[in-house]
C-alpha cells in the first residue's frame, strides 16, 4: 500500500470514493459532507493543481483520498480551545475511504502516510477535525496519535467540528 499525488485522471475513482463516503455518513445520521458541503469535483480538482491532493494505493486500486492542505486555514485560527504551538501547519482535509474497505484500519495508514509527506516537508504540525459524533473518523484520528485540542465552526450549517493536531 502506498501514497501518491492525484492526477486528473484519477478523479472519476477520486469522486466515485467521496460520494460512497458522503451515502455512509448520511446512513449514520451524519450531516457531515451532506448537500453542498460534500466535497465537489470543482474542489478535488484545485487541489490536484495545488499538488495538494493524494490518492492511497492497494493492488494497483485507489482505495483512499485525502488532501494535504498549506497555509493558515482561517477557521482553525477561532478554536474554542487551544492549539500546541504556533507557526507553519498543513491541514488534512477531504479523507475518503473505498466503503469495500471499510473497518479494516486503513484510515490509520492513510493518516500515517500523510503525516510522512508532512515530516518529509519539514512541518512538525498537522491539523484535522470531524463533525462531533463521527466517532469512526474520531477513532481512526485517534489511533493515528492526535491529540483534540478543542472545537471549531466552519460558516455553513452543521459546521461545528472537533479539531485535533500531532506534533512531529
Amino acid at each position: 500500500m502506498y501514497l501518491r499525488k492525484t492526477t486528473p485522471n484519477d478523479l472519476p475513482r477520486v469522486m466515485e470514493i467521496i460520494d460512497q463516503a458522503a451515502a455512509y455518513l448520511a446512513e449514520q445520521r451524519l450531516p457531515q459532507w451532506q448537500g453542498e458541503q460534500k466535497p465537489s469535483e470543482k474542489q478535488i480538482n484545485k487541489d490536484i493543481k495545488r499538488q495538494e491532493s493524494y490518492v492511497l494505493i492497494d493492488e494497483g486500486v485507489i482505495v483512499g483520498t485525502a488532501s494535504l492542505v498549506a497555509g493558515i486555514d482561517p477557521v482553525y485560527t477561532a478554536i474554542d480551545g487551544k492549539w500546541e504551538g504556533e507557526g507553519e501547519y498543513l491541514s488534512i482535509h477531504r479523507v475518503a475511504l473505498d466503503q469495500k474497505i471499510r473497518g479494516k484500519k486503513i484510515g490509520k495508514q492513510l493518516l500515517e502516510h500523510l503525516l510522512t509527506v508532512a515530516a518529509y516537508q519539514g512541518v512538525t504540525d498537522v491539523r484535522i477535525d470531524t463533525f462531533p459524533t463521527n466517532q469512526p473518523m474520531e477513532r481512526t484520528i485517534y489511533s493515528a496519535g492526535f491529540s483534540y485540542c478543542g472545537m471549531i465552526e466552519f460558516p455553513f450549517t452543521h459546521g461545528e467540528r472537533k479539531a485535533y493536531q500531532k506534533r512531529l
